[in-house]
């Protein structure tokens, strides 16, 4: 039986592709405890999510359906929480008065998972290293970037965007266990701030100046 927090779940499935071994998201148990749900889209986007208060006593890799995916979205109004047993999916949103249950059916996906968890581990690795000077910028498919944005929308009302040099793009939101990552398309050198921006904030060579953003925003 495995049970955990159905916006994860949602969240999850938003980062699915069409094909094997794409098509499923991964559900294991996190080494510190809990559960930790996976997907990842072809590699463009994947999603990292962990409920500590999960229950899980066997890994599962599912294709889950649309319907299940909107039923476990996240609402203002109310918690939800997923349990999996076998090949059914029980969505509980718990309201104060009443909870509400709705049943899905689920299925194993017989391909092997990606490896998209070693992945995650080398970024999470150099996101935890001592930041160092950043010299190229990775550059991100727009209609992505979008679509990473609307979904972490879901789970929390501000997002926190930060990248390492060429990396992926890191979306975060404060409190919430789950992280979306952007893969860029290319590593490319920080392109150059046009002429016309930087006539708006004069370089000035004293020591004691304050930066040009700094200044002019505390006027």
């Amino acid at each position: 039986m495995i049970r955990f927090s159905a916006p994860l779940l949602s969240l999850a499935a938003e980062f699915t592709g069409k094909y094997a071994p794409f098509q499923g998201v991964q559900i294991s148990p996190h080494p510190d405890g809990g559960v930790l749900v996976i997907s990842t889209d072809k590699g463009h986007v994947a999603c990292l999510g962990h409920d500590p208060k999960g229950l899980i006593d066997e890994p599962r890799h599912l294709i889950v359906p649309p319907d299940l995916a909107r039923a476990a979205a996240a609402i203002k109004a109310a918690e939800r929480d997923v349990q999996i047993e076998g090949p059914t999916a029980v969505v509980t949103t718990y309201r104060k008065s009443t909870n509400d249950t709705k049943q899905f059916q689920v299925f194993d996906c017989v391909a092997t998972f990606p490896p998209i968890r070693e992945v995650l581990a080398t970024c999470i690795e150099r996101w935890g290293a001592t930041p160092e000077t950043t010299t190229t910028a990775g550059r991100y498919d727009a209609d992505l970037l979008t679509r990473a944005i609307k979904a972490a929308k879901t789970l929390t009302s501000s997002i926190v965007i930060t990248s390492y040099d060429g990396g992926p793009l890191r979306l975060q939101g404060e409190g919430i266990d789950a992280l979306v990552l952007l893969m860029p398309q290319t590593a490319e050198p920080i392109p150059p701030v046009p002429t016309w921006a930087q006539a708006l904030c004069p370089v000035t060579t004293s020591v004691s100046a304050k930066p040009c953003m700094t200044e002019h925003a505390m006027r």
